[in-house]
């Protein structure tokens, strides 16, 4: 009669249970950092889009002023003020800001010159102001800009880092 003797096989096919923890928690660290390459991404996106759109309605102020010889508001050209109150435009679609209609008081208009004003990609109305602080870190330094308040959405005469802004004229 013969014995056969049963081989037990030492050699494990699979993966340690803290192996499997180790490949999980590496594909958590490359995804965190890919979320996050994104999100900056997608930040800069939204930057670059609102420069863009206060371009092309610093173009259409320039038309404005070709026309009429005033800025949004009935504002003289070239008169930046010094802190004055009440000369800012925080609605561009408003007639008295004459981008898009006219309030019947500039004269020689012929507009509309901008299809449409957007609001910014936060979602926060673009602005015109003859009183715009473009040196907060320094002496007050004056200007008329037309600007976006940036992504933390703070505005009307709050001068921060995030805003966008460009300048018709600077004292």
């Amino acid at each position: 009669m013969e014995v056969h003797q049963i081989k037990k096989s030492s050699s494990h096919a699979g993966f340690t249970l803290i192996e499997l923890l180790v490949v999980i928690a590496i594909i958590g660290i490359l995804a965190s950092i890919i979320l996050a390459s994104l999100n900056n991404a997608r930040q800069n996106a939204r930057l670059v889009k609102a420069r863009a759109e206060v371009s092309q309605i610093r173009k259409a102020i320039a038309l404005l002023e070709t026309d009429t010889s005033q800025w949004p508001g009935h504002k003289t050209i070239d008169d930046v003020q010094s802190g004055a109150s009440g000369n800012e435009i925080w609605d561009l679609t408003a007639p008295e800001a004459g981008l898009l209609a006219t309030d019947g008081s500039f004269p020689n208009w012929n507009g509309p010159y901008i299809q449409a004003i957007p609001l910014d990609t936060w979602g926060n109305p673009y602005f015109f102001d003859t009183d715009y602080d473009i040196d907060s870190t320094a002496a007050e330094r004056w200007a008329a800009v037309v600007g976006s308040f940036g992504p933390n959405g703070d505005g009307q005469n709050v001068y921060d880092d995030d805003n966008i802004y460009d300048v018709l004229k600077a004292e």
